[in-house]
This record gives structure tokens, sequence and C-alpha cells, in this order.
């Protein structure tokens, strides 16, 4: 990250093309799917013609148009990487697909073979685009009877090479880009990976700010929380002092924005906004969070409970572990509005720093009818004695943090496993500079089931899996169905386990797992 000016006309920056080629693409537009993400690795594109060619080379047109056992996704990949030979279904087409390696991606490649082979004059041409893009069974069929008789009377191709062409044409252009199209994203594509490099923290602070207009936002705002750290940067938990309605970043630093955490609304916001603005609120004890920031803020105690659980309410003065806050807040509503009032009126609780304290002042200074003291000494009593040890704890704390706010921020469920059980960290694989063996101890975020087509038993399933630890996630983790059927049973979204396996020989961010067992 520096201070580089973006020039809207360079698109040759070795950082910007390494970070795609490296796959770092989370939140880049058009690549930030696992998928893209994926074959920008394979891909690895270093000029804009190769950045276009793979957007449109991720549509379903040209993943799911298979020749000669392969996607013309991966002829593409393969040809591009010189594991393949260049060919051409007629070397007639050298001229149209050279800058493709052969792989017909483009709407306007389909239209120049017609024209050339078929002699179609551009509304001809336009209407092969129109038949496959709008799937017109009747047009489509016309189109290739219309193909079929220009290419004979043309004479470059045979009728047989003719009909394998327009096959070719018909399967790889479904979805399909047209090139304008693919250069148009690829300069978008180009521009948000430079932002992502050079003005990173604001590039992570706007996508953020940004996740909730995604289907499943809790998913998004995790995956760029996790891949933020692979570029050394934290999100921190919201607390007293930093408490921004969105996410924000300050002095390097990125803080969750409590607009965001679970079960905290608008207008819970715009109090604790107010109050903020009107208070040092840095300084509070736990006392002054729940008399002048819950009560006469008057948080609901859905957003309360929440706000606590992920340690909002944690500052310089107020360290009473977020259990201990809870249990208080519990006791607080059991107060009468005149109990909390008086308490309220306290002011300075240097003296008072729990619940427990205030009560024993109020029953000592507060006039009480004797069936009500009663209940408040009971209450008192409940304060002063917990039915267990009310310290926080890292799969607490953990837990809250996931389940209000996408992802552990303080921690995360592996935190504490990771020494005594793993040998490898999420980071250091996915960033290439692991090989060999490797033991981790994960958290188990997506599972991918897929059957397999070849090998001694075909029909088995294996699993494709995206872990993530404390130092950031990898999403290449393959269990292959020996070990799948085995260990099955953990293989569980949201399941912390200790995965053994080894770095593929084939891609060095890749993990293939032998063996799995509980933590």
């Amino acid at each position: 990250m520096d201070n580089s000016t973006f020039d809207l006309n360079n698109f040759e920056d070795d950082n910007v093309w390494d970070l795609i080629c490296e796959g770092r693409t989370k939140g880049v537009f058009q690549l930030e799917s696992q998928l893209g993400r994926s074959w920008a690795k394979k891909v690895k594109p270093r000029n804009m013609n190769d950045l276009a060619a793979l957007i449109s080379l991720i549509r379903p047109g040209c993943l799911k148009a298979v020749t000669d056992g392969k996607s013309m996704t991966q002829h593409y990949c393969d040809r591009k990487s010189n594991k393949d030979p260049v060919t051409y279904p007629d070397e007639s087409l050298e001229d149209i697909l050279s800058e493709t390696y052969g792989v017909l991606v483009y709407q306007e490649q389909s239209m120049k073979i017609v024209q050339k082979l078929a002699d179609f004059d551009l509304k001809e041409a336009d209407a092969l685009r129109k038949a496959i893009g709008k799937k017109k069974a009747g047009l489509m069929e016309e189109v290739k009877k219309n193909f079929l008789e220009g290419s004979s009377i043309k004479g470059i191709i045979t009728k047989e090479v003719a009909e394998e062409i327009f096959s070719w044409i018909e399967k790889s252009n479904r979805y399909a880009f047209n090139k304008s199209h693919a250069v148009s994203y690829a300069i978008n594509a180009y521009w948000s990976a430079y932002c992502k490099h050079y003005k990173t923290i604001p590039f992570y602070v706007s996508y953020l700010n940004h996740s909730d207009r995604k289907p499943d936002s809790q998913k998004e705002m995790k995956e760029l929380i996790v891949d933020a750290k692979f570029s050394d940067i934290e999100v921190y938990p919201p607390r007293l002092g930093h408490l921004y309605t969105s996410f924000t970043h300050k002095d390097g630093k990125i803080y969750f924005g409590i607009n965001y955490v679970k079960n905290v609304g608008t207008k819970e916001c715009e109090k604790i906004e107010q109050i903020c603005a009107d208070s040092d609120v840095s300084k509070y004890n736990w006392m002054d969070v729940l008399t002048k920031i819950i009560h006469k803020g008057k948080i609901n105690k859905r957003a309360a409970v929440a706000l606590i659980s992920v340690g909002a309410f944690t500052g310089e003065n107020n360290t009473i572990d977020r259990e201990r806050m809870l249990y208080e807040f519990d006791s607080w509503k059991d107060l009468t509005a005149r109990e909390q009032e008086y308490i309220t009126d306290i002011g300075d609780y240097n003296e008072y720093e729990t619940l427990s304290s205030c009560v024993g002042h109020t029953i000592n200074n507060l006039k009480i009818n004797s069936r009500r003291l009663n209940t408040v000494i009971d209450i008192k009593q409940i304060l002063d004695n917990p039915p267990h040890e009310l310290k926080d704890n890292i799969p607490i704390i953990a837990q809250n943090e996931e389940k209000y706010m996408s992802c552990g921020l303080t921690c995360n469920k592996t935190d504490g496993f990771e020494m005594n059980f793993s040998s490898s960290l999420c980071k250091d694989i996915a960033k290439g500079t692991i090989t060999g063996k490797v033991r981790l101890a994960v958290q188990i975020n997506t599972v991918r089931l897929y059957k397999t087509k070849k090998g001694k038993n075909p029909g088995q399933l294996m699993a494709f899996l995206s872990v993530e630890d404390g130092s950031g996630s990898i999403d290449s983790v393959t269990v292959f169905p020996d070990c799948y059927s085995q260990h099955k049973d953990l293989l569980v979204e949201g399941n912390t386990v200790l995965m053994v396996g080894e770095i593929s020989k084939k891609e060095n961010t890749s993990v293939i797992v032998n063996k799995v067992s509980q933590i």
C-alpha cells in the first residue's frame, strides 16, 4: 500500500498483475468468486487481452462447452501455459482465433467465422448471435442450414468440418460475452485490483460497507474479513471510543460497524452515535455503559445483548468480562424503573464498577417497602453468587462473535489449538511458502461434494473444502473418496478439526487431506 497516483491509461503495473495471477481477487470486479479466484491463478493474465478472455472464459458457455474431454476454459489455460499445442478447427481460422490460442471465446469470433467460411453478411452473422443468445431453436436450425449451404459453396472446408465447427460455435457461445463487453469488464477489474493493492484499507472498508447488498451478507463479510488478513490487515471489533455506525478506518485500522452487528438496528445506531458525540465514552466503566448508553439510550434488549457479546462495551476502564456484563444486564431488567433511575442518578461510578455494588448502595439508601426489599436483596444475592464462573474464554468469545459479526475478530475457534496441534497456518499455505506434509487446526467454512467420474470406483463422493484458522483461509482443500468416506461425519460446515495432509504438487496453494480428527 502506498500513495501511488492512479493512471487511468496505465495497465502495466506488475504489482496489480501479480495480485490477479496469485488469485488474491476477493472483492475484485468479476473475479471475486471462488471460481474467478481459482481460474485467475490458472490462466495468469499479464495483459488486458488475457484478462478480458479470463472474464469470458469463466462464464457457463466456455466452462460447459467440452471438446476432447476438456472445457474451452481448460483448453485455453493449457494452451496459454504451453501444456498443449495451439490448434485450430481449420487453419483458415488462425487469424480469427490466434489471440485466444485457437479457442472460441467471443461472440464476434463466431460472427467472423461464419462470414469467412460461408459468406454471411453482417445481418446474417448477427442472426447467429441472436439465435444462440436467445436460444431460439427454430432460428438456430435456419442459421445452421444457411451456414452449411454457404460453406459448401465457398468451398474452404468440407461438410464434415463445417458440421464440427458449427457444433463448436453452438456450445461455446452459450452465455458467451461479446468482446467489447469483456474488455470493458476487464478494465474495471484491473482498476479494482489496482485499488486493492495500493489503497488496500479504503478498498476493504468500501466493500465491507456494501456487503449487505449481497444475497448472503454474513458470508460475504466473513470472506472479506478473512481475506483482509492475507494483506496483514485486521478488522477490529467495535469498542468504547470506536463505536462507528459503518465500517470505518482510523489510524491504519478498520473497525467493525455496529450497524452490521446482528440484531442492532438503525435506531440503536443513531442513539449510540449521539451518545458518543456528546460524551467521551472511551472512559466509561461498565456501570457508565449500563446506565448512560443502554438505559438512557433506550437500547433494546436484543441489541444490547449483541453489543455486549461482541465486546463493543469493552474499553480502557471497562475490563469486566463479557459473561459478567451479560449476567448483570439480565439482573438489571429485574429492577424497577425507580430503582434503575436511582442507580442512574449516582452518576459517578468510580466506586461502583459492578451492578452488585450499585444494588448494595440502593438497598442502603433508597426507601423500599419491605416486600420489595426482599426481592432486591435476592437480586443482589444472585449477582454475588452466579451459578458458574463468569469468565470469558476463547470458544465463547469466538462463538458469540461469529453469531453476531459473521466471524471471530478477537479470536478464532482454532486459537489455542494451533500451537498444540498444527504445524502450518492457512496464510502461509495461501502464499505458497509451504511444501510437503502439513498439519492444520482449522474451522470448516464450506463443503462441496462431487461424484467421481473416473478412477477405480466411479460415482464415489469426494469433497472440496474451504477452511480457516486465525491467520486466514484457504479455499482449495481436496478430500478424495477413501478419506471422505472414512471421515465424512467430521467434514461438516462449522466444525473445528485437525487435518493432516500434504501440499498438492500441481498447485502449491492447495492441500490434499489424508486424515481428519476432532479437536
